[in-house]
């Protein structure tokens, strides 16, 4: 079996667990707005995704021969849960208006509220339900893995873990807050940053995965280190997609980045190489939020020009390659199902819509 095998082995499980998780706050609300509430969050929830962070979660479970009592499955929408938590939050600070192509969590109710009452509350009510909502679906990750019926030390780990990685996420978008607001940042602290914001939540999946399926120390480790250099080719190739993508394709924005003057691996490549007439379009431009297109367009040829777009795509090739070898080298070695998934995982996050 290959990668694109094993995600849809284990994605039909995962999301079976996810809509009988949330269909159950549905039926079981106190009243018709927390029900509409909980099936907003599912809606957001199920608009697609290949569910990488739980099918992960699952592999290195039965990669290192789990069999442990418990539902995996249903221990895994842990880790999805915690993701879309963030996403509904990041949203909010980032001002996006979509996800996936549909209305974002607080334009949600944005527009709910401006469709049903008068008045000029319509941004704060959908920033509270924002915040309420991602704190709600975190929550509910921990629920998950409380359910899931494995033994007590094991549900503890999981959840020690869990909430580490929270902490971890909270952490990494603040320093990305703080190196936004920077003139330039260096590209270990750009590495740094994305280690706790994006490849923190894989390699929690991949620890967890690994703890309740009784996986030795060596084989844990080796997942963590895996899924730290994955993680950071994923959010290199989520930076180059954020800029260069297609909206369609990749259901956000494509100016994004620029208007809010995220150092992303093509800002901190580009500040480096940029010569004063570029380094002058870098700085009147990024993070304003009503660039033109026309700006947007000018920092885009920077980019290009600086030789900042072709670094990034070098450095996202260069941590899948190391990612790979720790999962060859690993010792005792994963199934041979898991090992082809998690080598096939790594040219995934390189290689998704260019």
């Amino acid at each position: 079996m290959g990668f694109e095998e094993e995600v849809y082995r284990h994605l039909k499980g995962v999301n079976a667990a996810i809509n009988e998780f949330l269909d159950s706050k549905i039926t079981h609300a106190i009243t018709p707005y927390h029900a509409e509430y909980y099936s907003n969050i599912k809606e957001f929830i199920m608009r697609g995704g290949k569910r990488l962070r739980p099918v992960s979660l699952v592999n290195a479970y039965f990669g290192v021969g789990g069999k442990n009592k418990g539902d995996v499955y249903k221990a895994s929408i842990s880790v999805e849960l915690l993701h879309n938590a963030t996403l509904i939050h990041d949203d909010l600070i980032d001002h996006d208006e979509t996800r996936r192509g549909k209305e974002t969590f607080h334009v949600k109710y944005r527009n709910w509220y401006n469709e049903n009452f008068e008045g000029e509350r319509g941004e704060d009510f959908g920033m509270t339900m924002a915040i309420l909502g991602g704190n709600t679906v975190y929550n509910l990750g921990v629920e998950a893995l409380l359910e899931a019926g494995f033994s007590s030390d094991l549900t503890c780990k999981a959840i020690s873990k869990y909430q580490r990685v929270f902490e971890e996420l909270i952490e990494g978008v603040m320093f990305e807050t703080v190196l936004s607001m920077r003139e330039k940042a260096s590209f270990s602290e750009y590495m740094q940053m994305i280690k706790m914001k994006t490849a923190a939540l894989l390699e929690s999946s991949v620890e967890i995965g690994a703890i309740l399926g009784g996986g030795s120390e060596k084989q844990v480790q080796a997942l963590k280190e895996y899924a730290i250099l994955v993680g950071q080719a994923f959010q290199i190739q989520d930076d180059i997609l954020g800029t260069f993508g297609e909206e369609e394709e990749t259901g956000k924005p494509t100016d994004g980045d620029i208007k809010e003057g995220k150092k992303t691996a093509l800002v901190v490549y580009a500040l480096e190489a940029a010569g004063p007439e570029e380094l002058s379009v870098l700085r009147s431009v990024l993070g304003k939020r009503n660039a033109t297109p026309s700006e947007v367009e000018e920092v885009r040829r920077v980019f290009m020009n600086t030789g900042a777009l072709e670094r990034a795509r070098e450095t996202a090739i260069k941590l899948k390659s190391e990612a790979k070898e720790k999962i060859r080298s690993m010792k005792p070695s994963l199934t041979k199902e898991a090992e082809e998934y998690f080598l096939g995982l790594a040219d995934f996050v390189v290689e998704r819509i260019r």
